[in-house]
């Protein structure tokens, strides 16, 4: 068993670390749009409303994506405070931070992981037409 700390990760959050590293176009944008979301929920909180608005929404709205994202619980309370400071401080909302963040980690993951090894398929013949009689 290795000792890698993907091992020890949540299969769902196993899975979202997976999604931004991979290139197959499947679900590598889960975790980009779960960022827009919150990056969304920053520019709506804008102004005066967004200093008591900002901590509830930014706060509920990453928590909840941290959540299903496979997150502890414990952790997914950090995030969400994390995420409600940031929906809650003025001048942050022409700044996209999730969704560059997470472009960001995304990048990086890519960059650490190991291409993946070729292995060539197996050759097969198919005959087409009759059948030939086999020469000795």
């Amino acid at each position: 068993m290795s000792n890698d700390k993907s091992s020890r990760r949540p299969i769902r959050a196993q899975r979202s670390a997976a999604a931004l590293a991979n290139d197959d176009g499947r679900h590598g944008w889960a975790p980009i749009l779960a960022a827009v979301t919150i990056d969304l929920a920053d520019f709506a909180t804008a102004g005066p409303l967004g200093l008591v608005a900002g901590l509830a929404v930014g706060g509920a709205l990453t928590t909840f994506v941290a959540l299903i994202s496979g997150v502890r619980p414990a952790r997914a309370l950090l995030l969400g405070l994390f995420g409600a400071l940031y929906c809650a401080l003025p001048l942050t909302e022409p700044i996209p931070m999730a969704t560059m963040l997470t472009l960001l980690h995304g990048f990086l993951l890519r960059r650490g992981s190991p291409e993946p090894e070729l292995v060539p398929a197996p050759a097969r013949v198919v005959q087409t037409g009759p059948a030939r009689p086999r020469q000795a």
